[in-house]
């Protein structure tokens, strides 16, 4: 079988984050121009947001029907084409509405790029060539975060969306030229029911759960740092685009974690390697809560603890990832739309939940709240391995 261009992949997967960065900086502009209220604002991307968890749950079984190739030639076509349309909106229902269909279209992408990579390798080099492709994948959305504030304030917010379409136009080209199919042995039906058995079987897996809650936990980590860490950066005295760059330093202990990730993985095992990264995390953001009860707190320790935590969920990510969708025989498609559901869906809940009950005013509180996931993900990691030690 030909092996997948890992970077074409990583470009694939990275896509649907790049949907939510590229069009982050825009918000105010979109709201200026469009004349809406704030929370119609948000609904630009929060309906994207929600889209994209929710189609994963159809793009991962269609996969396993139709073969992974159409989806992701499909979805990143639907990808460029609604980005084309939203540059033409001049309504926040009509951009709204066209943001549901750029979710539908992300998701398939980001559903079945990961079937692709599990579909390749085997169990311990999937893992590993997905921790490549995390550690490739990140930078992507940070650059557009950058470039999309970059555009939106020169050329307006509608500059994001051309770039959006740019990105999928080409990516749709690539894969339709590049791509061979991944998947050996198609399902042979689609039905609804079906695919309802499909899940339940997938949900009574104990393995996929603990992945999942590993997966949900440590992603919902990093959405409500997203939501609190501004405000602390803002309260010592960083401003906005400081602030940016700060914390984009993150991104960059993620990345080494993951290229350490990808040359361990196979030597030590993808559980142990999510035991070691949720019990790092555990212990840094521990070691942050300590310096803030003390009143150690200057940005320069801010950020050289959240790079560590960066660094520990580049253990843990890939592994997870890889691990729920390799931990059923058939209907793979099915695990990983499910697995990616719950752990966009669930970990973007949990990190909703810190911030509302943190508040951007109380640090501590929500430090506690990402400890209190941390220490789930490591009991989930725990059961993981105890449960490969007795198969």
């Amino acid at each position: 079988m030909t092996k997948p261009n890992i970077l074409l992949i990583s470009v694939l997967i990275a896509m649907p984050i790049m949907g939510m960065t590229m069009i982050s900086p825009s918000l105010p502009l979109i709201k200026e121009d469009l004349n809406s209220s704030f929370s119609d604002t948000q609904m630009v991307l929060s309906i994207y947001f929600l889209f994209l968890a929710v189609g994963q749950l159809f793009a991962g079984p269609l996969s396993d029907r139709f073969g992974r190739k159409p989806l992701v030639i499909y979805g990143s076509l639907i990808f460029s084409i609604s980005s084309l349309a939203c540059l033409f909106s001049n309504d926040i229902t009509i951009l709204i509405f066209l943001r549901t269909i750029q979710g539908i279209g992300a998701a398939a992408c980001f559903a079945v790029g990961r079937n692709i990579i599990s579909d390749s390798f085997n169990r311990s080099e999937a893992a590993s060539k997905m921790s490549t492709v995390t550690a490739y994948m990140v930078v992507l959305p940070i650059l557009c975060f950058v470039f999309g504030g970059i555009f939106a304030e020169y050329f307006g917010w509608h500059s994001n969306f051309i770039a959006l379409f740019l990105i999928g136009i080409i990516i749709y080209l690539l894969l339709k030229f590049n791509l061979k199919e991944s998947l050996k042995v198609m399902s042979k039906d689609i039905l609804i029911l079906r695919i309802l058995k499909n899940y339940k079987n997938i949900i009574k897996n104990k393995w996929f759960i603990c992945f999942s809650i590993i997966g949900g936990m440590q992603t919902g980590m990093y959405y409500s740092m997203n939501g609190f860490m501004p405000y602390e950066y803002l309260r010592l005295g960083a401003s906005a685009s400081e602030f940016g760059l700060w914390f984009s330093l993150t991104s960059v202990g993620y990345i080494f974690g993951n290229l350490i990730n990808s040359k361990y993985t196979i030597k030590i095992g993808l559980e142990k390697m999510c035991l070691y990264g949720t019990i790092l995390s555990l212990i840094f953001i521990f070691t942050l809560i300590i310096l803030n009860l003390i009143e150690v707190q200057s940005i320069f320790f801010l950020t050289f603890i959240c790079l560590l935590i960066g660094f520990s969920h580049g253990f843990v990510v890939a592994n997870a990832m890889i691990g729920a969708i390799n931990s059923v025989s058939e209907n793979q498609g099915a695990s990983s739309g499910l697995m990616g559901a719950l752990q966009v869906g669930f970990g973007g809940f949990a990190g909703y939940l810190i911030i509302y009950f943190g508040g951007a005013d109380i640090f501590l509180i929500s430090l506690i709240g990402i400890l209190i996931m941390s220490t789930i993900s490591i009991f989930s990691s725990i059961i993981a391995n105890i449960i490969k030690k007795n198969n």
